[in-house]
């Protein structure tokens, strides 16, 4: 399973089932790659509740990126900001990784 992002590709988790995509980066203290989570279309809400690591979030739909939110802040229990956009999955990279991306750019997701 893999993600190609401006030419690189990345190795990725597939988080499918609603356990999965609950949990997806809680409490982990590092990501080799990516976790993709696969949404079904529409419009999705990410926190970065009980996450260890500062991670870029982007939305995709179709293969194309509808929005990327950059260096997103790990927070304890208390917070409440939310990374919002629409599509069909959410893709999670490790802060930094997403710099030279842009809304428009295809990201593809194999299986």
């Amino acid at each position: 399973m893999a993600v190609i992002l401006d030419g690189k590709v990345f190795d990725a988790e597939y988080m499918t089932t609603p356990e999965e995509i609950k949990q997806g980066m809680m409490g982990r203290k590092e990501l080799n790659g990516c976790m993709v989570f696969e949404m079904g279309k529409g419009h999705h809400s990410f926190w970065m509740r009980k996450c260890l690591i500062p991670l870029d979030i982007v939305f995709v739909n179709k293969g194309t990126i509808t929005k990327i939110h950059h260096d997103c802040q790990p927070c304890d229990l208390d917070c409440d900001k939310r990374y919002t956009g629409i599509g069909d999955h959410v893709v999670e990279f490790p802060s930094g990784t997403c710099k030279d991306s842009k809304v428009g750019d295809r990201i593809s997701l194999y299986y």
